[in-house]
């Protein structure tokens, strides 16, 4: 594949249920800055001492019947030429989903298909990363599959046609088309990053994309799927000597040449700005953020981690936001804040590893709300963040949410696979493994530490706001007069609410500048 409020007193029930909830799925499915030098990684994660052409983490669980890998290859959606964006993602296709210099991908997925195990793909910003797990029983023969498509890709034409008609498609079908949340993350990504090399969307543009040829793809992989760019990560009942083995055949990789990318300064907006991606759709989306000089290697993260959590995590039921917006008002279905980018948001419960990035960025998601409540909605958003930038969290607020952060991100690697993830994008970052970080984070940090946080790194004054809507030039209007638009309620509601609700009104958006961008000239070049 390619890069997819309850009351704060039945808090412990929320995390007990998603532990079970996890659980039986689990059972059932069976900055600024460059890259800091890696730290020493604590015994949970091992490093292992081999050939320094190939930097190994290993994950080992000798119990596991299971053996997971993990081809962290640092080269993604920002190496694109200009003109051909795109190229990582396709290249990164001719790996994982097309056939090699021995068989055809039919022949591969035949050969693949007994041992219950696959050859994934996943290109981002920075990273693409090739994954694969399998039972041990089978370690051998799907180690000599993986480590084929990954030295010896038969660079077929029918399956460059293919993959590249994958991509467009996923650009031209399921983010115009298909996918509402995906599509105003992209456009949201996009406009914060405007003229950065984030700023194109993994799978590249439609025009990027019909530039590329099969001899840039066959260039670019010998450039940059080296053994200099690798980080391999194996996880699990792996037998002894199992990873000379596999490095081994990874050898004949070419060593190529470890390539110090600089990235500019992403600009803080100035002013709100909005975009308006207009799409026949019957909802409104709402996105909006702005870049943050911070990553997961920085002490501050984890105070911020605090309050986005507060704010909203996602996919669940007890932030502020979701209280205040679904709960009180009936305005929509979630509300969400992120102190980072979130990878697969429709498919996924918890964040995903394997898009580790150098720079960020802080978002809020509101969606879907009805048309005429979209303003209402835009200003209950800002008008909640500017109360908690205000007036911070109470010592109560923050005993609970620590609580349950320091529970809820233990669920986040419950798999081989998640682990494993989560280890290489702590060696990408240079720092020890996450979920430890955040445990002992959490432990040291203060509600002071939380609210200090917040002053300094939170705002509303410049951001970047995304809304997909239908009649958008209705909405720019709008947006433009700026003038108070109620929630209209259909039963009773207390006086304590609609005295809120007026302050909510009053709450300027003040746009500074207001773009209309039909839905087909997203993502085109």
């Amino acid at each position: 594949m390619t890069t997819t409020k309850l009351t704060w007193g039945v808090l412990a029930v929320l995390a007990v249920l998603a532990v079970l909830a996890l659980a039986g799925s689990a059972a059932e499915a069976a900055s600024k800055k460059k890259p800091p030098v890696a730290k020493p990684v604590p015994k949970a994660v091992q490093a292992v001492p081999v050939d320094p052409k190939i930097e190994t983490i290993a994950v080992p669980s000798p119990n596991s019947p299971l053996v997971a890998v993990r081809l962290l290859f640092r080269v993604g959606s920002m190496d694109d030429p200009p003109g051909k964006e795109g190229l990582a993602a396709l290249t990164g296709l001719m790996i994982g989903q097309a056939g090699t210099a021995d068989r055809s991908y039919a022949d591969l997925v035949e050969a693949l298909y007994p041992m219950a195990a696959s050859v994934d793909v996943s290109t981002d910003r920075e990273v693409t990363t090739i994954t694969g797990q399998v039972h041990r029983d089978k370690l051998a023969e799907y180690t000599a599959l993986l480590v084929e498509a990954v030295t010896r890709p038969g660079f077929a034409a029918a399956d460059f046609e293919r993959n590249k008609d994958q991509l467009s498609a996923s650009l031209t079908t399921s983010l115009r088309s298909a996918n509402d949340e995906l599509l105003g993350l992209e456009a949201l990504q996009g406009a914060i990053f405007s003229g950065h090399p984030y700023a194109h969307a993994q799978a590249g543009t439609v025009q990027g994309l019909k530039n590329i040829t099969l001899d840039d793809v066959k260039r670019f992989y010998g450039e940059s799927f080296t053994r200099s760019r690798l980080l391999l990560g194996v996880g699990g009942g792996y037998p002894e000597g199992w990873i000379s083995q596999l490095k081994t055949g990874l050898a004949k990789l070419p060593l190529g040449v470890a390539v110090a990318r600089d990235l500019p300064a992403p600009q803080l907006p100035s002013g709100r700005r909005i975009t308006l991606v207009e799409k026949a759709t019957e909802s409104v989306g709402i996105h909006f953020g702005f870049p943050l000089p911070l990553t997961r290697a920085d002490a501050d993260y984890y105070p911020l981690l605090v309050a986005t959590s507060f704010l909203g995590e996602h996919r669940t039921s007890h932030g502020v936001l979701y209280e205040e917006l679904r709960e009180k008002r009936g305005l929509n279905y979630g509300d969400y804040a992120y102190v980072e980018y979130y990878p697969f948001p429709p498919f996924t419960n918890t964040p995903t590893p394997g898009s580790p990035r150098r720079q960020q960025y802080f978002s809020l998601w509101v969606r879907p709300v009805k048309a005429g409540d979209a303003q209402f909605a835009l200003r209950g958003a800002l008008y909640e963040l500017d109360k908690l930038i205000r007036d911070g969290m109470t010592p109560a607020d923050f005993e609970l949410t620590r609580s349950f952060l320091t529970n809820y991100t233990k669920l986040w690697t419950q798999t081989l696979s998640d682990r494993l993830g989560f280890a290489l994008d702590s060696r990408y970052y240079g720092m020890s493994p996450f979920i430890d970080e955040i445990e002992q984070r959490l432990a040291k940090i203060t509600v002071d530490d939380v609210n200090r946080a917040i002053r300094k790194y939170l705002q509303t004054a410049n951001l970047r706001i995304v809304l997909v809507t239908n009649n958008a030039a209705d909405l720019k209007a709008a947006l433009e007069r700026d003038l108070p638009v109620p929630k209209k309620y259909g039963t009773e509601v207390s006086a304590d609410l609609l005295a809120e609700d007026e302050l909510i009104q009053r709450t300027k958006i003040k746009p500074a500048a207001i773009e209309i961008v039909p839905v087909d000239q997203m993502f085109e070049k």
